[in-house]
């Protein structure tokens, strides 16, 4: 059982989301008014009116964002980060008389202010993004698994133990590989030790620009090794093992994940090679993933007659 305290809501939502967004949304307003009312006394001053309008806006998007679960807030989290950054630090240096050391300090000071607001910004987004589409989400993955259970039940006793080739899994190695992921996400979840990331932060973060989208968005997954974890030995013995295992140890991950959406619905967990993901994200990943075995499975399963 997943021992998480439950946040004070006020609602449907979190006190603290609730001062989150009052702040955000009377800062925004401000920046916006001193942005657009303040008198023109140069270049460097006129660069701190733009910043405040960019953030002032950016802190609005944010609230909306949030408000309604859109991903556009993750973005806009950062812009509000940059523009007040870079005006504060130049509004001290040209308003306010500092000298660069002055200015130098106010942006350390701003800076630590902003990772505190990016960080809890970014956990209340991943919730709401994450509640947003939660049933659209367990929708997709069930389709999902229906595909992979039909194309399974079909296999011969002779096609569920062959490989195709002799560094691919056959139908049987497939099926506990998903189920020894389900299990893995599933044990995270309830707050047991997570994989081990396997890459560095610099093709990590290039796998995370370039890779995940694509990924999430269905594309065809690269060929990448396993971890120790979930590597399968023999797989179950026959289709309608693994078909009891697939569903056994699905519906336990489900069920696992859908208590951590209800208590701590900004949490993520961790995937070997792409890092942690928001619970929105893997369970998409989840749905890509079986997806990606199940077009591994003999073709004459899901080739539909003329």
């Amino acid at each position: 059982m997943i021992r998480a305290p439950r946040d004070w809501t006020f609602r449907g939502r979190p006190v603290g989301e609730w001062l989150f967004l009052v702040a955000f949304s009377a800062l925004g307003v401000n920046a916006i008014h001193n942005g657009l009312t303040a008198d023109f006394h140069g270049v460097r001053q006129f660069s701190v009116q733009a910043a405040n309008v960019v953030f002032g806006v950016s802190a609005l998007g944010v609230v909306v964002a949030t408000v309604t679960g859109r991903r556009y807030g993750l973005a806009l989290l950062w812009v509000f980060g940059g523009g007040t950054l870079y005006g504060a630090t130049m509004a001290a240096w040209s308003y306010g008389g500092e000298s660069l050391l002055g200015a130098a300090n106010a942006f350390v000071a701003v800076l630590l202010v902003d990772v505190g607001l990016l960080w809890y910004g970014t956990r209340r987004l991943h919730a709401a993004i994450t509640q947003q589409r939660w049933p659209a989400l367990l929708a997709d993955h069930a389709a999902a698994a229906d595909e992979f259970v039909e194309a399974i039940s079909g296999l011969t006793g002779a096609e569920w133990t062959v490989r195709p080739s002799p560094d691919a899994w056959s139908p049987a190695e497939i099926t506990e590989h998903l189920a020894r992921t389900y299990s893995q996400y599933a044990g995270e979840a309830r707050g047991k030790n997570s994989l081990r990331i396997r890459l560095g932060l610099v093709k990590r973060t290039l796998a995370r620009i370039v890779v995940k989208p694509r990924l999430l968005a269905g594309a065809a997954f690269p060929k990448a090794r396993a971890p120790r974890e979930l590597r399968p030995s023999s797989g179950p013995a026959t289709p309608a093992d693994g078909v009891a295992l697939f569903r056994a140890t699905g519906g336990a991950c489900l069920r696992d994940l859908e208590i951590l959406h209800v208590r701590r619905p900004h949490r993520r967990l961790v995937h070997p090679y792409l890092g942690a993901l928001p619970l929105y994200e893997l369970v998409l990943f989840a749905a890509q993933h079986i997806r990606h075995h199940c077009s591994q499975l003999p073709r004459r399963i899901h080739d539909v007659a003329p």
